[in-house]
């Protein structure tokens, strides 16, 4: 529950102060400006992700998790004070908030997965966290918007408490015991060796490399997710910033949907929810550009969401069913950096693509995609796992050494998937958005 809060009022200073800057920009800039703010604002935590997950391996989670928050306040502060000063400046502060951000998530994934021990409190607590997500959509980016059209300053003066404030209950949390054996190892070694480690260890984890496959999919097909549907509700649907709203709030509370749907899923449903959840996502949200009825548009968005909050939920659980203790932050950054970086290159994509067709058009073919990425990865990769995941309850948390890992992987974690005759977990996808 803790760190739920601290996830909520770290996610919700993000909120605050990114629809802060966007209006303060286009009100003071143009829209082109703001395109550059957002890129240089988010570059630095994708350069980050891959080292801060080899941090989070390496050193005490509960001083890192506190360190991100209380520089992301520092930070958050900086973009206050530059307000007065230049354009530059912001995207200089919004960027180092990012890249203190980014240590946030595998501290706390590693920190979680200490204090919840058994597998099926791990699935409900990802869930948990994962909800966090919708919940903020809705709190987080309204009281964004009403602060922001008071003052840009106030806004950006509440996301610095409401951050500083995210940090108390962390303080709360004991330090988490983890297995010292690979932590030890580890001090020995350069940060540049555990980073190759993280990639070179998916060999041996098919099941987390077909789920960090998945992400990279889903990162080109959804990256403009916010795009397409701020231009459907405005262009398509005729709507203004109102709608829009209504659109973003029934997002958040389906994200919650599915979140706690997700959280009553036995764990021998997940891979086939999680491969279900794609391909109804997928149909949703090209069912949406097909209609011109806001109610239309409101519903379809409503199931696509919820599919989205069952994958959001499921992911990590599926994602570090396999891997190993000391491994956790490097697997989760690495994924996180993968689809983020597929992220922004659809972006660009997708601006380009707009310029020569129209949006229905984009958003269905993204949908297709959506469905075919998801049928794929059952097919390849899913139904053939499950053997593998239903046997990884607990087997990933042993002690492990640095050089026998991979012995320790084929004779405990690999054996059910060669059962189906070939290792071929190499396709697609996520449901991050």
């Amino acid at each position: 529950m803790l760190l739920w809060v601290a996830s909520a009022g770290n996610q919700g200073a993000s909120w605050i102060m990114l629809v802060a800057v966007f209006v303060y920009v286009l009100h003071h800039y143009s829209a082109s400006s703001l395109a550059i703010v957002e890129l240089v604002g988010t570059l630095p935590a994708l350069l980050c992700m891959p080292f801060a997950g080899a941090m989070a391996d390496r050193h005490d989670v509960r001083r890192l998790a506190l360190g991100s928050m209380l520089v992301q306040a520092l930070c958050l502060l900086g973009v206050l004070v530059m307000l007065r000063v230049g354009l530059w400046e912001i995207a200089a502060c919004y960027g180092l908030q990012g890249a203190a951000g980014a240590v946030w998530p595998p501290a706390r994934q590693r920190w979680l997965y200490a204090l919840v021990r058994e597998e099926r409190g791990r699935a409900a607590a990802n869930a948990a966290i994962g909800s966090v997500s919708g919940v903020m959509t809705i709190a987080g980016a309204a009281l964004g918007g009403v602060l922001s059209a008071w003052s840009t300053s106030a806004a950006l003066a509440v996301a610095v408490g409401l951050q500083l404030a995210a940090t108390v209950p962390l303080l709360a949390l004991a330090r988490p015991a983890f297995q010292q054996g690979g932590q030890a190892a580890g001090a020995l070694r350069s940060l540049h060796a555990d980073l190759a480690e993280g990639f070179t260890a998916l060999r041996a984890l098919p099941l987390a490399r077909s789920v960090i496959w998945i992400g990279i999919a889903w990162g080109l097909i959804g990256g403009a997710y916010n795009v397409l549907l701020a231009a459907h509700v405005t262009n398509d649907l005729h709507g203004g910033g109102l709608l829009l709203g209504v659109f973003y709030a029934v997002d958040g509370v389906a994200v919650i949907l599915g979140s706690v749907l997700a959280a009553r899923l036995s764990r021998g449903s997940h891979l086939a929810a999680y491969a279900l959840a794609y391909v109804l996502q997928g149909t949703a949200w090209g069912a949406m550009f097909l209609g011109d009825w806001p109610a239309w548009g409101a519903a379809t968005l409503a199931v696509m969401r919820t599919a989205s909050g069952v994958i959001i939920a499921l992911d990590t659980t599926i994602l570090l069913a396999t891997a190993p203790e000391r491994l956790r932050g490097r697997i989760t950054s690495l994924h996180m950096t993968t689809y983020g970086a597929a992220s922004r290159v659809a972006l660009a994509a997708f601006a380009g693509l707009l310029a020569v067709t129209g949006v229905r058009t984009v958003g269905v073919l993204s949908g297709a995609a959506s469905v075919i990425v998801g049928a794929t990865w059952w097919w390849l990769n899913g139904r053939r796992a499950r053997p593998l995941y239903m046997s990884a309850t607990s087997a990933a948390d042993v002690p492990d050494d640095p050089d026998t890992m991979s012995s320790q992987t084929a004779g405990g974690l690999q054996a059910p998937v060669e059962v189906s005759g070939r290792v071929t977990i190499d396709q697609p996808a996520c449901g991050i958005v």
